[in-house]
């Protein structure tokens, strides 16, 4: 049988057959490469869909069916701060001594059509009624946290109130320093 096969082999005829069926099988799996290729592109298009999709299914509506708050241009600058804290203090006003949470505040003037700038708007806006505060003598204050840190009314509303940061800070200074 080893002669029958040598035979054939050196008259060309397996040999040839062989680099034939070697060309077909290397042609077929490039085509294969290529179309794992195509559908492995489509896969990546897909997969980026279903994020998307799953993102906006993920997404919960306004707890409140309120008209979507009066948006301004991307050119236009945040409102200024004494604008803002006079509306800082309509809205406390209007809760007649009731303190309110700064990003619930916040999130009130911004419904109001205040532009708030910043990564934190809420933060903002509490570095700007501090910072308002700071400027004016204790009689002037507008502001004060009467109850727990975060809550904000004010101070007119709270006369003989104290920051309860103002009581924290003045109990670590009695602290003795180690």
């Amino acid at each position: 049988m080893q002669k029958n096969v040598d035979t054939h082999f050196a008259s060309g005829t397996l040999e040839h057959s062989l680099r034939g069926e070697r060309d077909r099988l290397q042609t077929e799996i490039e085509q294969l490469r290529e179309e794992i290729a195509a559908k492995e592109s489509e896969r990546r298009i897909k997969e980026v869909r279903l994020g998307h999709v799953q993102a906006l299914l993920s997404t919960e509506p306004p707890a409140v069916s309120e008209p979507p708050p009066r948006r301004r241009s991307a050119e236009s600058a945040s409102t200024p701060s004494e604008q803002l804290l006079n509306m800082v203090e309509q809205v406390l006003r209007e809760r007649k001594g009731e303190p309110m949470h700064y990003r619930e505040l916040a999130d009130e003037l911004v419904r109001r059509g205040a532009v708030i700038r910043g990564q934190d708007p809420a933060g903002a806006l509490v570095s700007r009624m501090t910072q308002d505060d700071n400027r004016r003598n204790e009689e002037a204050k507008r502001f004060i946290r009467p109850t727990s840190k975060g809550f904000y009314a004010l101070r007119e509303d709270y006369p003989d109130a104290r920051n309860v940061g103002a009581r924290q800070r003045n109990q670590n200074e009695l602290r003795p320093k180690r």
